[in-house]
């Protein structure tokens, strides 16, 4: 069985996800997922066309966010257009599927190179959000809901932090101390290989 190597990553920098406060808030989604790929392109020498697919992890395939992301940031990217683009929904486990169904791909020898990742805008999937109603995963699927209540996670998250009784100090404060080691690791370079630049 042949084996598959990850050969590269990177990723844009995280920003505020605030429309008018955030750098990063106003660009298109499709521009955000092609500054990555053209930076594994460049990075790596790809040729394009030999790219046999693009799989790309989007849980908010709407609006901006839809009309298969892979494909046209691809070609946003400069991409040949014989590399292949599809786009996944698995909610928050999007991109590390993308990642191992390129894997497999890979294993069964139906393909050789793929490129995996994904994208995810907070700022736009907000300013599309209707404030009246809470986000119910099932798109309004009352059938379902019946029988599979499913809350957006971060109401799932304050419901599991009550019942677990972990405090909000203790969450303030477990998420401080991320920031404050986020902080120490790009200071010391850490991140330097894996953060690409976005040109607004």
């Amino acid at each position: 069985m042949p084996e598959a190597w990850i050969i590269d990553a990177c990723r844009t920098p995280r920003g505020i996800g605030k429309v008018g406060k955030g750098a990063l808030a106003g660009i298109h989604p499709q521009q955000l997922a092609a500054s990555v790929l053209k930076a594994i392109a460049e990075r790596n020498n790809l040729r394009t066309g030999e790219v046999d697919d693009i799989i790309w992890g989007t849980s908010s395939q709407r609006g901006k966010q839809g009309g298969d992301l892979a494909r046209m940031a691809a070609l946003d990217a400069g991409f040949d257009t014989r590399a292949s683009g599809v786009t996944l929904d698995r909610f928050c486990g999007s991109g590390i599927t993308s990642v191992n169904l390129a894997a497999a791909q890979i294993m069964s020898g139906m393909e050789d190179l793929v490129i995996a990742g994904g994208t995810e805008m907070m700022s736009y999937t907000a300013t599309t959000a209707d404030p009246k109603a809470p986000f119910m995963m099932d798109n309004g699927n009352l059938r379902l809901r019946a029988r599979h209540p499913q809350s957006h996670q971060g109401i799932c998250a304050d419901a599991i932090a009550t019942l677990e009784g972990i405090s909000r100090q203790a969450l303030d404060e477990l998420a401080v101390e991320s920031q404050k080691r986020a902080s120490i690791a790009i200071e010391s370079g850490a991140f330097k290989k894996s953060v690409v630049p976005v040109y607004n």
